[in-house]
């Protein structure tokens, strides 16, 4: 019989506590998601090719499509919990990618990651269009085994499925801040909001988290 877990009154502390501890394992995880059917070649992919793409060929352009979909698929996945909408924005994506491939220039990075700007650009571009209002939902209390390794014990479409399941606000802070590397300035630039509302939405999507963290291992 599952031992039941006491309710520890310092939440703030134990969550740092536990955060501090898999923060990494998250991280490292959740990147996997971004690049785990992405091959070392595709990142120098031949300047030709990109040549080639960016005079319009064709075919050219399938192979750069076809060889980036899987992996820009689930970039769109993270920001979007409708697969409509995900569809939508890898369109609009590669569509920006072809038309403004010129100006990539591969002294200052590998393809991928310019690719990857325009992406999430787009998304956030399609997520202010829909108004995006930072709901204030009250605060739950969660207890967590303070001894289980959670984050090993799950697999990676677990973790992509709970951070579809954040609301919208949570989940596009979260990506930005956590997977992406934005600073709460900055998060706050393209989402038009404030820092401290930045961070707000960080820790309770973080909060949120962890209570499904718990719900799964039960």
């Amino acid at each position: 019989m599952r031992q039941r877990v006491e309710r520890l009154p310092e939440k703030n502390i134990l969550f740092n506590l536990f955060y501090k501890k898999h923060k990494r394992k998250i991280i490292v995880h959740a990147r996997q998601l971004i690049f785990k059917n992405l091959h070392f070649q595709l990142c120098i992919m031949n300047p030709i090719l990109i040549k080639q793409c960016i005079a319009g060929n064709r075919s050219a352009q399938k192979e750069l499509y076809e060889s980036y979909k899987v992996t820009l698929f689930v970039l769109c996945q993270r920001y979007f919990n409708n697969i409509e909408d995900a569809n939508d924005v890898l369109q609009e994506g590669f569509v920006k990618v072809f038309r403004d491939l010129h100006q990539y220039d591969d002294n200052k990075g590998h393809l991928i990651s310019w690719i990857k700007k325009v992406f999430i650009n787009t998304c956030l571009e399609k997520i202010r269009k829909k108004k995006l209002l930072f709901n204030q939902i009250s605060e739950s209390h969660y207890e967590v085994p303070n001894d289980a390794d959670i984050i090993s014990d799950l697999h990676l479409k677990d973790i992509t499925k709970m951070i579809q399941s954040l609301p919208l606000g949570y989940r596009t802070v979260f990506n930005l801040y956590v997977i992406e590397g934005f600073n709460h300035q900055e998060i706050g630039q393209q989402l038009g909001i404030s820092e401290s509302t930045s961070k707000t939405q960080l820790m309770k999507a973080k909060n949120m988290l962890k209570g499904k963290l718990e719900t799964i291992l039960k």
